[in-house]
């Protein structure tokens, strides 16, 4: 199909907790480069802290823009008539819109290595929705079920107000 060119994403988020092991959790992010659409995430995640880890789980949901779908999965007429490989029929043309993209749920272990560092490993199923799932890309050659997973190191540091 051809590759998607470099994409940056920024943004920004908040935590609200509700009991000390509910967190409600948003994201908002504005794509830079090849991708200029704007994501939204939304997380709900029972937390369970035990001795230097800490233990989450929950649901997720996860809205985007047109502009922030259609370099992934719209389809040109160029792309299109490029599309025959292998055997497998050619892909019509698409054009994705936005709305909701996923829904699915997340969890993730947290180990603190001391006050600053904690590496982390996670694992998310999300399923396709709207105008991603249904794009030729996912009906005709993937699947609308999406499994991810990752490791990760953080570090943390306190900020004082300057009043």
């Amino acid at each position: 199909m051809g590759n998607v060119n470099w994409a940056l994403q920024a943004g920004a988020f908040g935590e609200y907790w509700a009991v000390p092991w509910l967190r409600l959790r948003g994201e908002v992010r504005q794509g830079f480069g090849s991708e200029t659409g704007v994501t939204g995430d939304l997380f709900l995640d029972a937390v369970v802290p035990a001795g230097q880890f800490r233990f989450s789980a929950g649901p997720r949901m996860t809205m985007q823009s047109a502009a922030a779908v259609g370099p992934y999965y719209s389809i040109t007429q160029d792309q299109s008539i490029g599309s025959t490989v292998s055997g497998l029929p050619e892909l019509p043309v698409y054009r994705a819109g936005g709305g909701l993209y996923s829904y699915g749920a997340g969890t993730q272990t947290e180990y603190f290595l001391n006050q600053q560092w904690a590496a982390h490993a996670f694992v998310e199923y999300e399923r396709l929705t709207g105008s991603a799932a249904d794009s030729p890309l996912v009906t005709q050659r993937g699947s609308p079920n999406q499994l991810m997973f990752g490791l990760g190191a953080t570090y943390s540091f306190n900020m004082h107000p300057l009043w």
